[in-house]
């Protein structure tokens, strides 16, 4: 890279980042993020880099690849990998990348490898299932040295029973960081959710990844979003604070009993209220990825992977403690059907607001100091500067 070109880049660095210089406002001044935050190419750029690239960013359940065979094949922030299970029962991230000719080898999705072998389209190069190189033909007698020709393979930690990939070797541990979180779900018994729910194919949402991840962290628009759905037994008024920061924030809810009828009524007692024993969720914000809700029932998420400055991958994942019928999944599709429909059309709606050049972001309200943790983290992560304190909610 010429002195030019690194001028060039670091100019468009420091364009970005002026976008988050309110990022670390207090609480009691916080505002939305400037609106060209959810379309700045420069500053999608910087994020790439810092946060998808340089932090643990959330996958899949641990236990949807059970099978030696099973993976996951995706590309976080452009690396290609998989996530496979291997016949010695360790789950690995590995490049999806051929050593050879850098081929894609698995197509992206689940699936379950042949014979336990990867094998790359091109020109038949083979791994292992522990990505250790194990042959190529028509070398004539070359020989390729298996150390300089396995697969990469990145860093893994499972955490609630969700694993996170980290791309980066030298970005501290993730259960460190999560440390404190453990205590406030230990009463949801989270070491008994073992069984995960089908995992599905990700969707593509036309919404900068921070809309979607704060729509998800954030419960002051269930009472108009989801009017008829998740408002009617987690209502907006009994949302509450529990305790947060930049690496992670926790925030709960009430869990009521909802009388109505129909598809639903059904629905919704039967995920969260109606003969369930939950009275209460906590909700868990791990930027810049995921978010997930526990209650005495199951373990829920949506995982965010951008795809570009406005379109993003959300990968949905439950966890629960038996398997379900066939009357179960279909209720759970339709709550993946229902509740992911209501948060992508207002995702979609909220960036086209985006592009607008004579408004600004307004004041964030108390319900929604989790969107100004998350903002905290932007700014620590991408700037360097510290985060306020830990805070913990008095009547939590």
């Amino acid at each position: 890279m010429t002195p030019t070109d690194e001028s060039n880049l670091s100019e468009a660095h420091t364009s970005g980042l002026d976008l988050l210089g309110s990022a670390m406002a207090p609480p009691e001044q916080a505002r939305a993020l400037p609106f060209a935050a959810y379309h700045d190419e420069s500053l999608f750029a910087i994020e790439m880099e810092r946060l998808f690239r340089g932090d643990w960013v959330a996958v899949c359940a641990e236990s949807a690849l059970r099978d030696a065979g099973d993976y996951l094949a995706l590309d976080i922030a452009g690396e290609p990998l998989a996530l496979i299970r291997a016949a010695d029962g360790e789950l690995r991230a590995l490049s999806n990348v051929c050593r050879h000719r850098g081929t894609l080898m698995l197509e992206p999705g689940i699936d379950c490898l042949e014979k336990g072998t990867i094998v790359c389209p091109y020109h038949a190069w083979s791994y292992a299932d522990t990505g250790a190189f194990r042959g190529a033909p028509y070398t004539h007698g070359l020989k390729i040295d298996p150390e300089q020709h396995s697969l990469p393979a990145f860093r893994t930690e499972t955490w609630m029973g969700v694993v996170f990939v980290c791309l980066d070797p030298d970005t501290p541990p993730l259960a460190g960081r999560l440390a404190g979180i453990a205590p406030h779900l230990d009463e949801f018994d989270p070491a008994s959710f073992t069984v995960a729910g089908t995992m599905a194919n990700p969707e593509v949402w036309d919404a900068n990844w921070k809309l979607i991840l704060e729509n998800g962290i954030e419960s002051y628009h269930l009472f108009k979003v989801h009017e008829q759905t998740l408002e009617k037994v987690t209502p907006t008024r009994g949302a509450y604070y529990i305790e947060g920061s930049a690496p992670w924030t926790l925030t709960g809810g009430e869990v009521v009993q909802y009388g109505g009828d129909g598809v639903v009524g059904k629905l919704f007692n039967s995920l969260l209220g109606g003969n369930s024993k939950a009275d209460h969720y906590v909700l868990v914000s791990i930027p810049p990825s995921f978010v997930g809700v526990m209650t005495l029932d199951s373990w829920d998420w949506i995982v965010v992977h951008p795809v570009g400055p406005t379109s993003s991958r959300v990968l949905q994942g439950t966890l629960t403690r038996e398997p379900l019928d066939s009357v179960s999944q279909k209720i759970g599709q339709g709550y993946a059907t229902a509740f992911l429909e209501e948060d992508r059309w207002i995702c979609e709606r909220a960036q086209a607001g985006m592009a607008s050049e004579h408004s600004r972001g307004g004041r964030l309200v108390p319900l929604e100091r989790v969107v100004a943790d998350f903002h905290n983290y932007l700014a620590w992560r991408l700037t360097g500067e510290q985060p306020p304190a830990r805070h913990v909610e008095e009547s939590a």
